[in-house]
């Protein structure tokens, strides 16, 4: 991915669900993500569009530490996730996300696949699970 435009002024601090700011990630010497900075408000929809090799996974898994970025910062909900420091896990319990090569289980019901890990990680009633996933699927 290329350079990007600095940080838009336009989105308060507050309103950032995601952050990015000067973020890098090196695979040995072939630097694939260059200094990205990304603003995502509350409610607003991003695509992320480029050709195969990109790194438009790469800038994903980024964002929840899947791939240690190399440089800069993500924050998520205003908690920096690149700070060493950090409860990733607890953090990882407001990103979802939906990889190109998704598996379902397949014993389950797409519903079942939608409400398991608000049931494992969030600790919700299986009612409840039931109500998010439906709207979720909606």
């Amino acid at each position: 991915m290329t350079d990007s435009p600095a940080v838009s002024d336009t989105v308060a601090t507050a309103d950032a669900v995601v952050r990015l700011e000067g973020l890098r990630k090196s695979f040995g010497p072939r630097e694939v993500l260059k200094g990205i900075d990304l603003v995502v408000a509350q409610g607003e929809v991003v695509c992320v569009i480029g050709p195969s090799g990109s790194g438009k996974s790469t800038l994903l898994r980024c964002v929840n530490l899947l791939e240690q970025p190399s440089g800069g910062t993500v924050t998520v909900l205003g908690v920096e996730v690149t700070d060493p420091d950090v409860d990733i896990d607890r953090v990882r319990t407001h990103v979802g996300m939906v990889f190109q090569q998704f598996n379902l289980f397949p014993h389950k019901t797409v519903l079942e696949n939608c409400t398991m890990a608000q049931r494992r990680v969030l600790k919700r009633s299986a009612a409840e699970a039931d109500e998010v996933g439906r709207r979720n699927l909606e």
